[in-house]
């Protein structure tokens, strides 16, 4: 949804006579920030080829779960 509306106000900017420049660089900031973020929480919880770091919840959830009964418990 984010995505579409970033692209919606690209469009506007192409297609607007107010604000033209503005509007289109608005609109390519929200959706690289979209996309970066969609990416960020995707790797968090997937293995993505070539990229280090992708993958640490699975690959530590038995640290996680121990830390989180840790931090209950006392």
């Amino acid at each position: 949804m984010t995505n579409l509306i970033a692209v919606l106000i690209i469009a506007a900017g192409y297609l607007g006579p107010v604000q033209s420049e503005l509007m289109k660089s608005i609109g390519f900031f929200a959706l690289s920030g979209a996309v970066t973020n969609w990416l960020a929480i995707h790797m968090l919880f997937e293995k993505v080829p070539f990229l280090y770091g992708s993958g640490v919840i699975p690959n530590r959830f038995d640290e996680f779960k121990l830390a989180i009964k840790d931090l209950m418990m006392k």
